[in-house]
């Protein structure tokens, strides 16, 4: 059949799916082909309308599925009924379908060529006789069928042609009326590129379709890509609505009387096509469009509002609108997005992932998906500087088109050091809204404060008087600020160089004459020149590498409103003699003198940090008074002897760290009566013998002791302190706790014990109701007076994150009558240790940790309730025990060891010599000194909070091992694994093995149990999931400390938690998915062993196509050549265990 069509235009963008044809014309052929459908069809083309017409003379009997289709993907069906029209069963089918699409919002419009309407609708005349004879070869049912549709389509409002005009101008009046549809109807542009937009749009719309409400808003930073996905999503879902209309650019166009009555009026005729309306004045609009569109189902768009008035005065109270109509609004403030009504639901707009946004500039800078080879080094550079931001990475690449790599390198480095002036103006909008306040608190936040902690800003900002609890909020609500889990203060890059460009704007060429200085080289030419000047607020003096700098010593004189010094690498030579007296934070890393100059009056000071410093705090205090000091930081410094009294100097005190203050022996008594302080930390003061006496500190969160060597009593406790939560006595010389330990009402975490010494608890341990967390060192050994029938007392948990010690059974059986509501508990190091069966009656035991317990041979059923379970290195674990382990694991995710993978045995074959090579690829550029791990860990530990994290419905085992389990579905040496699941994420399982090769050229010995004996390995592994959309998300990341056998790591999450952090990837019925697992950091402690991913499995209920299994081999490098004799998990006369506890591959039902 041949299809005749208007010539169509070009697709604008990619997100709307759009109608094939504008119009259908359903027609008979004998009566109007060669005259008026050819001229109608004549007049649509010429007016740009996409029109199809059936020009196949030779029809079958029955309509074709193609010609379905065609009406279907065709936004308007004209029915041009003539007076032979009902003779033919194809025309009658065609209308059948024509009625259907009908009420599935397709615009219908019938014509009555030379006929009376009255005939088609009562089926009389011409009508009425052709169905009676179809009636004689029909069943009665088809009839009756094309009679129902022949009345509905002839009650539609349409033309009626009774030559009383030119059939020329009744033509004419029909393309006009088609014409303003189509105007209505046209999809907006969206983007040239629209990387990453379908599937926040899909997200978008699963809560548009599942939501009743009719309010949507749409929240983010500007030039992060509102606006387009918006387009998208009025494209997808305008022709589903009785009325549509997009308002661009709401906070230009509403900044005066006519620009709102312009508005108003467009929205009245973009929905009801009416351009007679006018609605005079602004009040009068309001009303006039709820009068005229509270009856009808509208889509409305209401783009870039960042005042709640600009609604107003287009919907009044939004309390109007018809069931079905859904109004989105997008805007820079998620405070106006959140108070939408009752009636809203809100997302917000995250930044492109690395995959997108390479892909995204690559398009714009080479006309490609991915950057040429040569240029790769300097696209990741763009990259890394854009951090996801659309805006930039449009702007950036096409500026970089077509240029030369010294060109390109100049403008990357010109980036880095001032924005762009177009991306600099789009996100100053966002600062422009704010007042002199927020505006400051922004610009000290981008300069100072990012990544501190939200309450320390907040503290600091307070003693500004710039009135940081409603202005901190406000930069949430402008999307400038955002904060971490732990409550970090954290802004976009590129927000953050916009915020420093408003400083360096202030005086281009004279940076004495800003207000705020961070930049190295220019903070060395103001000190250096000494050319500061009382408008500067605040300097950061940080060198990126440790360098010396000559200064006067009163060169801040001039600088009297200074109120923020943070100096750290730097040595200054000279000696300092001033210090502004407005100074709200002094944070100076390894200050060089004793003490501070005589003449500053630290009575406004708020932080004083001064880690690795010289400062004797005995003197100090002596001789001032800081009445609003919050913040004190003294770690690593080796001049402290005393703590001496704070009460009266800094009664204020929130915070004090005194980590590794080796020199320090003695806290003074009136720190226990401290009533405000909230977090004592004196972790590795390896000389500290002296406490208080007692403590009365109402106010205390954390208290941190570890590793404090010679403390041996722990100060009384003469009343409750509910708010004490953490307390760590791990590694003291502490043997017994006073009773009014049970005091600590509120506490959710104990560290006690040490290998050196036994620590006696006393019955009043079990007062502490609250106590989640439980970790024991050594031999600690709990009260002997509480037995099985005692009444369980309502403690939530045990656990803890290290080297854990639980020697006896007995205190395991003890803890069992006394903790049977018990979540978590963590227990390690122990040489003489057996489970027994009693385990299981912890009904709420989700964590437990054995590492290092290398006689340990069985582990009993565990509770049901078990999510985490860290046998590391535990070597002597029989097989059978870690089966079961792994089958509850398995079943607790709902994953039985019998499901096979869809598509066959989908698993790659290994020989001997594969396997060897695979083993041995270690990833050098991995390896970390061991302080950079350290660093690392601190960083995922920022605060003692970290402690008390509960990381949810996942599931974590590690048991020592070298293969995974056979049931597992889908299996690889590879370092990922791929496979197909359906329209939603499956619980997945993913097994890594874990393996310890030795290092080419060095000499390692393993101990008669399989341990390696002169080397600790720790190391980091990171797991990211993606799917064929190409969306690369983290998944979840672990650390292993101190290996000393190969591994297996099993990790689980189940289907909802799997659907809620990344269902937005999922895109059809079916999606390909690949996980991917590496070791991101390492550290050989003595060089002679290095980590590696020697296999990895995932188990997972697929819809995997049939596939074959392949052979992989790969070359090996670095490392020695006997790789099957060096993984060290050995039997215990040394051979290597082929059937070992390694050897999980058989398996039953559980």
């Amino acid at each position: 059949m041949a299809l005749v069509t208007c010539k169509e235009a070009s697709s604008s963008s990619f997100t709307h799916q759009p109608k094939k044809f504008d119009v259908f014309l359903s027609f008979r052929g004998e009566d109007t082909r060669l005259g008026f459908v050819s001229h109608l069809y004549n007049a649509l083309c010429q007016q740009g309308i996409n029109t199809f017409i059936d020009n196949n003379l030779q029809r079958g009997e029955e309509i074709s599925v193609g010609l379905f289709k065609v009406i279907e993907s065709s936004r308007i069906s004209i029915i041009i009924f003539s007076e032979n029209y009902a003779s033919s069963k194809w025309c009658l089918d065609e209308l059948a379908k024509i009625v259907e699409c009908k009420k599935k919002d397709q615009l219908v419009l019938p014509i009555f060529y030379n006929i009376d309407p009255s005939e088609v609708r009562n089926q009389k005349g011409k009508f009425g006789e052709a169905l009676s004879k179809h009636e004689e070869k029909l069943k009665d049912y088809k009839v009756q069928s094309w009679r129902e549709v022949l009345s509905e389509a002839a009650n539609i409002s349409g033309w009626h042609y009774q030559r009383s005009c030119s059939e020329f101008e009744f033509i004419q009046g029909i393309v006009e009326k088609i014409s303003n549809f189509k105007l209505n109807c046209s999809p907006l542009f969206v983007t040239r590129y629209p990387v990453g937009i379908d599937y926040r749009v899909k997200t978008i719309l699963s809560d548009i379709k599942s939501n009743d409400g009719h309010i949507i808003g749409i929240y983010g930073p500007g030039g992060i890509g509102k606006t387009t996905i918006t387009k998208a999503i009025f494209n997808r879902i305008c022709d589903e609505f009785d009325g549509f209309c997009y308002l661009e650019n709401l906070r230009e166009r509403s900044g005066t009387n006519a620009g709102v009555i312009e508005l108003q009026e467009t929205l009245l005729f973009e929905i009801l096509r009416n351009t007679n309306l006018k609605v005079g004045n602004k009040s009068r609009g309001i009303n006039m469009i709820k009068e005229r569109l509270s009856f009808m189902r509208i889509l409305l768009v209401l783009d870039d509002v960042d005042k709640r008035i600009q609604i107003e005065n287009l919907l009044g109270r939004c309390d109007w609108f018809a069931s079905g109509s859904k109004i989105i609004i997008t805007t820079r403030d998620k405070h106006l997005a959140a108070t939408l009504g009752n009636c809203h639901s809100t997302y917000s707009v995250k930044e492109l992932d690395q995959d997108e946004a390479l892909e995204l500039f690559s398009m714009h800078a080479f006309q490609s998906n991915k950057p040429k080879d040569d240029y790769l080094e300097l696209a990741d550079r763009v990259i890394q500087y854009a951090k996801g931001l659309p805006l930039a990475l449009v702007i950036i690449g096409a500026d970089l088109y077509g240029r030369t790599k010294p060109e390109w390198r100049s403008a990357v480095d010109k980036y880095e050091r001032i924005p762009n002036e177009e991306i600099q103006k789009i996100l100053e909008i966002s600062y422009g809204g704010l007042d002199e306040t927020e505006k400051d608190i922004f610009l000290d936040i981008a300069c100072f404060f990012k990544g501190y902690f939200k309450e320390y800003v907040m503290d600091i900002l307070n003693a500004c008087d710039l009135h940081p609890i409603c202005g901190i909020q406000k930069l949430f609500d402008k999307c400038l600020i955002t904060v971490d889990h732990y409550d970090r203060l954290l802004m976009h890059d590129l927000l953050q160089q916009m915020g420093r460009e408003i400083v360096r704007q202030e005086s281009p060429q004279m940076p004495g004459e800003r207000s705020r200085l961070w930049c190295y080289e220019d903070v060395h030419k103001v000190l250096t020149q000494n050319t500061g000047s009382e408008k500067i607020r605040g300097i950061r003096i940080c060198s990126p590498e440790s360098s010396k700098m000559k200064l006067e010593p009163k060169c801040l004189e001039k600088m009297k409103n200074l109120k923020f010094l943070i100096v750290s690498n730097v040595d200054i030579c000279r000696g300092l003699k001033y210090l502004p007296n407005e100074l709200r934070v002094l944070d100076w890393s390894g200050f060089p003198l004793s003490s501070l100059p005589p003449n500053f009056d630290p009575q406004n000071l708020i932080a004083l940090n001064m880690p690795e410093s010289q400062v004797t705090l005995d003197k100090l205090f002596k001789r001032i008074q800081c009445k609003n000091l919050t913040y004190m930081n003294f770690n690593s410094n080796q001049y402290i002897w005393e703590l001496p009294d704070l009460s009266s100097a800094t009664p204020n005190i929130k915070k004090l760290d005194l980590r590794d203050c080796a020199k320090l022996v003695k806290i003074q008594d009136s720190i226990g009566f401290l009533d405000k302080l909230e977090s004592l930390d004196l972790w590795n003061c390896n000389e500290l013998e002296i406490l208080p006496s007692c403590i009365v500190m109402k106010s205390l969160k954390y208290l941190h002791l570890l590793n404090c060597n010679r403390i041996k009593w722990f100060p009384d406790i003469p009343q409750e302190m509910e708010n004490l939560k953490f307390l760590s006595l791990r590694d003291t010389a502490i043997r017994e706790l006073p009773p009014s330990i049970g005091n600590l009402t509120g506490l959710e975490r104990l560290d006690i014990g040490s290998t050196l010494y036994s620590c006696q608890l006393p019955s009043s341990i079990y007062k502490l109701q609250h106590l989640r967390q439980l970790a024991l060192h050594g031999n600690v050994k709990f009260p002997k007076d509480v037995g099985i029938g005692r009444q369980a007392v309502a403690c939530n948990s045990y656990g803890g994150f290290s080297k854990y010690c639980f020697p006896k059974l007995n205190f395991l059986k003890k803890l069992t009558s006394c903790f049977t509501y018990s979540e978590k508990c963590l227990l390690s190091g122990s040489k003489d240790l057996n489970f027994r069966e009693s385990i299981i009656r912890f009904n709420r035991l989700d964590f437990l940790v054995m590492q290092d317990f290398k006689f340990l041979k069985k582990i009993p059923k565990l509770p049901e309730s078990i999510k985490e379970v860290n046998a590391t290195n535990c070597i002597s674990l029989n097989s059978e025990s870690l089966r079961k382990l792994i089958l509850q694991f398995g079943r607790n995710l709902g994953l039985s060891p019998n499901m096979k993978c869809s598509g066959g045995k989908h698993k790659v074959l290994m020989d001997s010599h594969s396997h060897r090579k695979l083993s041995n690829q270690i990833d050098c550029s991995s390896r970390v000194s061991l302080s950079k791990l350290k660093a690392i860990q601190d960083e995922d530990f920022p605060t003692l909070d970290a402690y008390l994290v509960d990381f949810g419905e996942r599931y974590d085992i590690r048991v020592p091992g070298k293969k995974i389990p056979n049931w597992i579905n889908h299996q690889s040496i590879e370092s990922s694994i791929s496979f197909w699941v359906g329209p939603e994420f499956p619980s997945i399982a993913v097994c890594v093995a874990l393996h310890l090769v030795q290092l080419k050229d060095s000499y390692a010995k393993n101990d008669k149990y399989g341990s390696i004996r002169d080397d600790i390995i720790d190391c980091y592994l990171d797991i990211h999931i993606s799917t064929d959309s190409r969306k690369r998300r983290f998944m979840t990341w672990a650390r292993f400390y101190e290996l000393k056998c190969d591994n297996l790591w099993f990790y689980g999450e189940p289907h909802s938690r799997l659907q809620r952090r990344f269902g937005d990837l999922i895109q059809g019925d079916r999606n390909h998915v690949e996980i991917s697992c590496k070791i991101t950091h390492w550290t050989s402690e003595n060089g002679k062993y290095a980590p590696v991913i020697a296999r990895m499995g995932v188990h997972v209920e697929c819809v995997c196509p049939p596939q074959n299994s392949v052979v992989i081999q790969h070359n090996s490098q670095n490392v020695a050549d006997d790789t099957e004799l060096l993984a060290p998990l050995l039997s215990p006369n040394g051979s290597h265990m082929d059937s070992d506890a390694g050897d999980l591959s058989s398996s039953s039902s559980p």
